[in-house]
């Protein structure tokens, strides 16, 4: 991979998710120590030539590279600025060939070496080295952001007054970045970390169509119904589960890689958007036949026709003067649930005033059936029927 002819050193690799291998190292020209870079494309066995990184004419050395799941490479290094020892790194954009400018990670004016690296599963890239103060070592880390290419803020992570060497860093799943190092103590060396908290993505739930219906989610926190939106963190799998109300039906999902009418599974490698579709269903028919009405000595008994399931009732009342205002009293009520369409038969039992009253004349009651199907809307049929003395 390096040169013949001049001496090259500290190879380092990291492979990238689709088998391309990328492979750095530092080598002399002859008069300074360059770090260089070599690609070998996915699907590809031959390595591509070697690129210089760091600049010609100050000493670089130690680099460490990392590919990111988007195919994104970083490498870093620490450099002679021609006073002190610099941080230093540069990124291959994915679908790029080409690395990019270099940008010093660590402040001028106090050297800084020994850099280490590491991608999370959304791209956020973390460095740490050790840097001087004047007085003693302190651990320091720059991160960039998932979608950003520029890094933020350095940020001390060993405190001072006692130097702190040889920084490790590794990323979780999660997103949270784990930090360690080695520190001097009055009378021992121990070890010390530092965490970062795990990065958190908003799961967007919208809900269209001309239906209703709820979504929920599993770990819990979309709740669509009152909360349509919840923070996730990276990496985590959401469950998403849709739930019609009576009168609509779920008709699938978009977004995300979502589709289909069972359950959405959604990996949060970043903000994600999904929409639920409900659509109001047709009203199912309450058009109903009254069939008969027939009269008994002790009860009323209709056969009705029904469209399909509900609740048929029927309620009889007659009409009787009182202080010379007609008032209403029940003769009987009847209610029955149907799982089907079909015909129904309704038997209403006389009261015993209307039994005792048909003793001495004949009534005319007013007959008022009413069907609800399920999920649909009530119809009411009424007619008037002469209950006949009886001797």
């Amino acid at each position: 991979l390096s040169a013949a002819g001049q001496h090259a050193y500290n190879p380092q690799v990291a492979v990238g998710s689709d088998g391309a291998t990328s492979v750095v190292w530092y080598r002399s020209d002859g008069s300074s120590d360059i770090v260089q870079a070599s690609t070998r494309p996915a699907g590809s066995g031959t390595f591509a030539g070697a690129v210089n990184l760091s600049a010609a004419g100050q000493s670089a050395y130690n680099p460490q590279v990392a590919v990111a799941v988007d195919g994104a490479t970083t490498v870093v290094w620490h450099r002679s600025n021609g006073s002190n020892s610099i941080v230093q790194a540069s990124t291959r954009p994915a679908g790029s060939g080409t690395f990019g400018a270099v940008v010093d990670l660590s402040a001028a004016g106090q050297n800084a070496y020994d850099p280490q690296l590491a991608v999370a599963v959304d791209g956020a890239t973390t460095v740490v080295w050790q840097r001087s103060n004047g007085s003693n070592w302190i651990v320091q880390e720059r991160t960039r952001p998932a979608g950003s290419v520029t890094f933020g803020g350095a940020v001390d992570l060993a405190a001072v007054g006692q130097s702190a060497y040889d920084p490790q860093v590794a990323v979780a799943v999660d997103g949270a970045a784990t930090v360690v190092w080695e520190r001097d103590g009055p009378t021992y060396t121990r070890i010390q970390e530092s965490t970062s908290g795990a990065t958190m993505y908003s799961l967007t739930l919208t809900k269209s169509g001309t239906g209703s219906g709820s979504v929920s989610s599993s770990p819990a926190g979309i709740n669509c119904g009152p909360v349509c939106n919840y923070p996730f963190s990276l990496s985590s799998s959401v469950t998403l589960t849709a739930t019609p109300t009576t009168g609509s039906s779920f008709t699938g999902w978009s977004g995300s890689g979502c589709s289909g009418t069972s359950t959405c599974t959604v990996t949060m490698l970043g903000a994600r958007a999904v929409d639920a579709q409900f659509t109001k269903l047709p009203l199912p028919s309450n058009l109903f036949t009254i069939k008969s009405v027939k009269v008994g000595v002790k009860a009323l008994t209709s056969t009705v026709v029904l469209p399909g399931p509900g609740t048929i009732t029927q309620i009889v009342t007659r009409s009787v003067k009182k202080k010379s205002k007609s008032v209403k009293i029940g003769v009987c009520k009847t209610s029955k649930k149907t799982t089907k369409a079909g015909t129904v038969k309704l038997t209403c039992k006389f009261s015993s005033a209307t039994r005792k009253a048909l003793r001495k004349r004949s009534l005319r009651v007013s007959v008022k059936t009413a069907f609800t199907p399920t999920g649909g809307l009530l119809a009411s049929k009424t007619k008037t029927v002469t209950l006949k003395r009886k001797r």
